[in-house]
């Protein structure tokens, strides 16, 4: 739908006649509803309601936009201007146009700020454009847009509540222009109009449901109407038609407000009719049982409630309660529907007023928030809503408390491989870096010298044997005894070279990694019996170590669990659970930190000694303002201490 504000209506009336004079409200309603005659042209019918919108919110300007069926673009159907020019009223016509464009496609009512009047002495002053969806047929529907200064009445729930139902006389009207068969309707309307103009003569909440229940008993021809106000998730009988004084424990007060319950659980209007059948009786019997006791107890042969709201805050709900002389039909609903759409800002602007002052302090900081998240200045209150959002998270907030360090892997314990005898190293095979499976062969030594030494003791002892046998057949048995210690001796020699010829090579005695022990140079170079020559550590388990901050050690302890990744492959989170705290700090980097020790286990292999990383080990959970602010406020602290 565009707006072309080009296409105004000469059927405009004149500026001079239709100047508006501030009447008493009930006169603009009378004057209105005296246009609502189906024999009363469009043109005269927009004329009194735009004269009335104007007349009681004291507006700068007023237009009617109406909606063209063939083109379904707006036109101004009809204007007033008491307090600007001409020209002043054409700079508002795009933005009038749009808001008017709005409204009607959202049937709600729309604000927004507009600039002061073109070609005027600026003063200063805010104008504030609303815009009022008029329901109705074709004739009638449409859209009424004001100006008023920003600090006009109008701008109140009062004033709102009496704009709006003026914008409701375009359903009245549209009624009058129908057939005859409209024509009851069109009356009780009227009616409704007057039950509502009654009750603004009252203040207090009680007093207005009171006239209201009467008044839409006498105009909806009613065997009783009664209202209930809610309170909470219920509601409490408040006025009941004919009944000055409420007894809130006889029956009939309970089923009112067992029915009227229904209406505020469901959320929408509830009808009981004795006469329906079929389907429909097992629906209305199924969804409103409460209402069916009702209609039993009263004798009433229809019984309908409908909630009473204001936008959609539900303010009460009234029930209307019919007889056999009276039925219920559709245009009567649709009168009484209209007619609750206006009993709930009324009855909500008199809880306001005789709200205490600590519940008027509750809804002073309700309309704090509301202008936070309202719709003006919408990122200004978008961040100051992020700043309170931020501040609350982080008072009342708790998030995962980690001690973040530099981790490193070290081997869980090195097998050191030593020379078993004085030799010479003869070949290697291994070279710090290399992996090794168990049984490898690491080391070979010289072993020429060793098996010429052990074929010498070896022939000496078979010498020796035979010297024995010679000895013990010429039984010279004292010889025989020392050939024998001699041969004893040579066994003992050989036993040790046979040793010593096994030894001549080292082999691993589990599968790992050489760490130290670089001995391709060293071929050839004899070695001493103990010396160390290589170093393995195994691969399947690592110690991590997590330095940790002087700061945070308090906080760790012996079975935290935590995570380290490494710089080799940073995209892998590995899991530990802390197994020491060392007691002592140490210098790492330039910091004095303690180191937490963890056993890591390395079952895909790729995890090596000296690889270097991050880690954090899970505290616990803390208050979010306390795990980003504690550094600060402990540095804080030492500086400030004395």
């Amino acid at each position: 739908m565009s707006t072309q504000s080009s296409q105004r209506s000469t059927a405009a009336p004149d500026q001079q006649a239709s100047q508006p004079t501030h009447l008493p409200i009930l006169g603009l309603v009378e004057s209105v509803q005296q246009s609502c005659q189906a024999a009363t042209p469009r043109e005269e019918f927009l004329k009194h309601l735009l004269h009335a919108f104007v007349a009681l919110s004291d507006a700068v300007y007023g237009a009617f936009w109406a909606v063209d069926p063939a083109t379904r673009r707006l036109a101004v159907a009809a204007e007033l201007m008491p307090h600007v020019s001409e020209e002043g009223a054409r700079g508002w016509a795009g933005p009038l146009g749009e808001l008017a464009a709005g409204a009607i496609q959202q049937t709600i009512i729309r604000y927004q700020s507009v600039s002061e009047p073109a070609g005027q002495v600026l003063t200063g002053r805010s104008c504030m454009a609303l815009a009022f969806p008029v329901r109705g047929d074709q004739v009638a529907a449409g859209c009424v847009t004001i100006i008023v200064w920003a600090d006009s009445s109008a701008l109140s729930g009062a004033g709102v509540a009496m704009l709006q139902l003026m914008a409701d006389f375009g359903l009245l009207y549209s009624a009058t222009r129908a057939a005859a068969r409209f024509e009851k309707s069109y009356m009780s309307l009227s009616g409704a109009w007057e039950v509502l103009g009654e009750a603004l003569a009252f203040t207090k909440p009680m007093d207005m449901a009171q006239v209201l229940a009467d008044r839409a008993r006498v105009t909806f021809a009613a065997q009783r109407a009664s209202i209930g106000l809610a309170k909470g998730s219920g509601v409490a009988v408040a006025a009941v038609s004919g009944e000055d004084i409420l007894d809130k424990r006889s029956n009939f007060v309970r089923l009112i407000r067992a029915a009227q319950t229904e209406v505020v659980v469901s959320g929408e209007a509830a009808l009981y009719s004795a006469s329906a059948e079929g389907e429909e009786r097992a629906r209305q019997v199924t969804r409103t049982p409460q209402h069916e006791r009702l209609a039993a107890d009263s004798g009433a042969q229809a019984v309908y409630s409908v909630p009473l709201r204001k936008g959609t805050d539900l303010v009460g709900v009234l029930t209307v309660e019919c007889g056999a002389g009276t039925p219920l039909t559709e245009g009567q609903r649709q009168v009484i529907d209209v007619a609750a759409g206006q009993m709930g800002p009324l009855l909500h602007l008199a809880q306001q007023n005789a709200r205490g002052l600590i519940r008027r302090a509750g809804d002073g900081a309700r309309s704090v928030a509301e202008w936070v998240l309202g719709k003006e200045h919408p990122w200004r209150k978008a961040a100051a809503a992020g700043a309170v959002a931020l501040v609350a998270v982080g008072v009342f907030g708790r998030t995962a408390f980690n001690a973040v360090g530099n981790c490193r892997l070290e081997c869980s314990f090195r097998q050191v491989y030593a020379a078993p005898f004085e030799t010479t190293i003869r070949a290697v095979s291994v070279r710090p870096g290399d992996t090794v499976t168990q049984g490898q062969t690491l080391v070979e030594f010289d072993r020429d010298d060793v098996m010429l030494q052990l074929r010498e003791t070896r022939s000496n002892m078979t010498s020796a044997e035979k010297q024995m046998s010679t000895y013990l057949a010429d039984q010279k048995m004292s010889q025989y005894a020392e050939m024998r210690a001699r041969r004893d001796a040579l066994a003992a020699d050989a036993e040790l070279l046979e040793r010593k010829v096994s030894r001549a090579e080292i082999r691993s005695d589990l599968a790992g990694i050489v760490v130290a022990g670089d001995l391709i140079q060293d071929i050839g170079r004899p070695v001493r019996m103990g010396e160390a020559l290589m170093e393995i550590a195994p691969l399947d388990a690592l110690l991590l170590e997590v330095e940790v901050d002087q700061g945070d050690v308090a906080y760790v302890s012996v079975g935290q669990g935590g995570r380290f990744t490494t710089k080799a492959r940073p995209n892998v989170s590995i899991p530990f659970t802390v197994s020491k705290v060392r007691p002592m700090s140490e210098v790492r980097g330039g910091h004095s930190v303690y180191v937490a020790e963890a056993t890591v286990p390395n079952a895909e292999g790729w995890l090596r000694p000296g690889m270097e990383g991050a880690a954090k080990v899970n505290v616990g959970r803390r208050n979010i303002l306390w795990v980003y602010s504690r550094k600060l406020v402990n540095w804080l602290r030492l500086r400030l201490w004395r």
